[in-house]
């Protein structure tokens, strides 16, 4: 295989993957509000979590160092 027919054949398949779309009728899928809270909400407990066990382990590594 000749490296043009390659490199036209690599191009015509990535035309296959990548459609063009025009803007004016490129249309965002939607969320609905309560779905995008509830994802917000986990995403903060979550942080919470991690920032509280931080926290404890930071308090109980101290800890160590005082009985030392």
């Amino acid at each position: 295989m000749s490296r043009e027919s390659f490199i036209e054949e690599e191009s015509a398949d990535e035309q296959d993957l990548f459609e063009a779309v025009n803007d004016e009728h490129f249309t965002r899928p939607r969320v609905s509000r309560a779905n995008s809270l509830r994802a917000r909400r986990q995403v903060e407990a979550l942080l919470e979590e991690r920032r509280l066990k931080k926290a404890i382990e930071d308090d109980w590594f101290a800890g160590l160092d005082e009985e030392e």
